[in-house]
């Protein structure tokens, strides 16, 4: 979602943490105030373009369902598909009368399944109308919340320009960028929340408002990195873009034995590396065994220079060396392939961030690569850096809290196992639990406090929640 953000497969992972939410155990219960039996639903209906899509109806099986189908055995009180704005605003006048709780629906790609609960009114927004709307004369865009990244990326390459989103090419906008949205240009234009301008949104009480640095200006602070879905439900966003070149892709590949040497080398050259460059490290334990790499994007013509520099910096020859030169869509393209979502499947994962890489951090990153059950499925541990552009805002001028931070890892896991997947995850927390200082929240993972999120950023966060949405109408999956 989110990053070289990758998905995982298998219809039955993590039946525990769906469990949890079916019972409200971590999230709370999925309608406030107890479990009454909801009417009007008719009324509804007639009063939106859309459609009220309840239980026992002939579409609600598929209606339910979302990008991460680990929740798709969720049984939502309806799904409201929504037509305009103004279906919007009816929906929430309603949900925050019949003391409902709503989970918007853009993507659908919640690692926590957060736009689908049990009782919950999921408010689909996949059907709001408005294209990818560039605007030259401003170098700006307007998207509605589910719009694809890949559809961003389509329309803005045609007119040489370019957005920092993550690298799954059918996560929708809102939810990547409210959570933050890193990804491989974080270096030179930072996250996709710092190109946000503005964003217009339905508060639970059904009225509409534009958030920008002069409307709002708390509510559009929140909003940048503040999580999905926790203030009301975004109609409209609009980012800044940048121009765009082609680049060269440097992929190498190393022992996977040399993991954390590896870690240690892709800092280091990084850390005197010019904003244009960007690179990650990642291990992979699957059927085939382990493997080892570092990507790395640069300027065209660059590649071999960043190769030799990369390798110098790790200190171990590579077992093997692709060079690319790509054209900005081209990219997206490459980086959406070495994705593993491509389709709904069921995943989970989680991180850790940590403020500098030590050699213990990246051994225990390395160990925890290791501990991975050996049969039980694949796993990915990916370490993306928070330096660059990212590291020029101010940490207290968004919601999004590591400004000053280093790197993080994101754990990704796809099994047949759920329980030892589980077990490991836990496994690699405790790794890296000396020297991890929170994770990220759109790698969300069950049972976590919000102040392991946003940090010293979560008291500011929760007086925006109660202010806009002070009856906890909107359900996002971290209670904040």
């Amino acid at each position: 979602m989110q990053g070289m953000t990758r998905e995982m497969s298998r219809q039955t992972f993590l039946r525990g943490a769906a469990g949890a939410l079916a019972t409200g155990a971590f999230f709370g219960s999925a309608r406030a105030g107890g479990e009454p039996v909801i009417s009007g639903w008719d009324g509804l209906s007639n009063a939106i373009g859309g459609q009220v899509i309840q239980p026992g109806g002939p579409q609600f099986g598929s209606a339910k369902q979302v990008f991460n189908t680990n929740f798709n055995r969720m049984t939502p009180a309806a799904v409201v598909t929504v037509t305009s704005p103004a279906d919007v605003q009816k929906a929430m006048t309603f949900a925050a009368a019949k003391n409902l709780k709503v989970a918007p629906r853009g993507g659908g790609h919640s690692y926590v399944g957060a736009s689908t609960a049990n009782g919950t009114m999921v408010l689909d927004t996949r059907q709001l109308p408005g294209d990818v709307n560039y605007d030259a004369a401003s170098g700006l865009v307007t998207v509605t919340p589910a719009t694809s990244l890949y559809a961003m990326h389509q329309v803005l390459a045609a007119a040489g320009r370019g957005i920092p989103t993550g690298t799954c090419p059918s996560v929708g906008a809102a939810g990547h960028a409210l959570g933050g949205g890193l990804g491989a240009h974080s270096r030179h234009a930072g996250l996709m929340c710092d190109a946000l301008r503005s964003a217009t949104v339905v508060l639970p009480s059904g009225q509409a408002v534009t958030a920008s640095p002069n409307s709002q200006p708390d509510l559009f602070w929140a909003l940048r990195g503040g999580g999905g879905g926790n203030f009301g439900v975004t109609t409209s966003l609009t980012f800044a873009t940048f121009p765009t070149g082609d680049v060269d892709a440097v992929n190498l590949n190393f022992p996977a034995q040399s993991f954390a040497q590896v870690l240690l080398g892709w800092q280091s050259w990084l850390r005197t590396a010019d904003r244009s460059n960007w690179a990650l490290a990642e291990a992979t334990v699957d059927a085939m065994g382990t493997h080892c790499r570092i990507l790395a994007t640069c300027p065209v013509g660059s590649g071999n220079a960043v190769a030799s520099a990369i390798t110098s910096a790790v200190g171990i020859q590579p077992t093997g060396t692709d060079n690319y030169r790509f054209n900005y869509l081209d990219l997206t393209n490459y980086l959406a392939a070495n994705n593993l979502n491509p389709s709904p499947l069921g995943y989970a994962g989680g991180s850790d961030v940590f403020t500098t890489l030590t050699p213990a951090a990246a051994q225990g990153i390395a160990a925890a690569v290791d501990a991975f059950p050996r049969g039980a499925g694949r796993m990915l541990a990916i370490m993306h850096a928070l330096d660059g552009a990212l590291a020029d805002v101010p940490a207290g001028a968004s919601a999004f809290p590591w400004r000053r931070q280093s790197s993080l890892v994101q754990w990704y896991v796809e099994t047949g196992d759920p329980s030892a997947a589980l077990g490991w995850l836990s496994t690699a927390h405790s790794a890296v639990g000396p020297y991890s200082v929170g994770g990220y929240v759109n790698y969300l993972e069950p049972g976590q406090s919000p102040a392991r999120y946003f940090g010293p950023n979560l008291s500011q966060l929760s007086a925006v929640r109660q202010k806009y949405d002070p009856g906890r109408v909107m359900f996002s999956g971290m209670p904040v």
